[in-house]
């Protein structure tokens, strides 16, 4: 009967050695992902601010990328659309690029972030975007709003 005890306590300790490892090396794996930097696609408030400069000289140009946009927004946004929000910015006199962006606000709901982004003019007087992101960081909508009183 030992030598057949003596089976059975290695088997048991071999088991115990091993789900230990396991754990360890588990606990480690999910340590180092918890460390890890964010994945690419998620945007720092500088990354959306110069996200903004860069729409809105697109759009004053009437020529965007439209690989920044989520499919939704990019069926929306026709070349028509385009090309009248670009006679806009001109007749508006937002012909001058912004002197500078910031993020005012921004409110993650479901599955897209909100940010509320202020662009100063030459002229002293600024304008806002609400600029919508999904997860994947692509262009859900924009919505320019002027703050000098148009």
């Amino acid at each position: 009967m030992i030598p057949n005890c003596k089976s059975q306590v290695f088997q048991i300790r071999l088991y115990v050695v091993i789900t230990l490892v396991a754990v360890l090396l588990t606990s480690g794996v999910v340590t180092a992902l918890a460390g890890s930097p964010p994945p690419s696609n998620v945007r720092t408030e500088k990354s959306v601010e110069a996200l903004a400069l860069e729409w809105f000289a697109q759009m004053r140009t009437g020529q965007i990328d439209r690989t920044q946009l989520a499919a939704d927004y990019n069926a929306q946004l026709t070349d028509d659309v385009v090309q009248a929000t670009s006679r806009y910015l001109k007749r508006y006199e937002y012909g001058a690029s912004p002197t500078g962006a910031q993020v005012l606000k921004s409110r993650t709901t479901g599955e897209q972030t909100f940010y509320v982004v202020k662009l100063v003019f030459p002229r002293g007087d600024a304008a806002s975007l609400l600029l919508g992101l999904n997860t994947e960081g692509k262009i859900t909508g924009i919505s320019l709003m002027s703050m000098a009183g148009d």
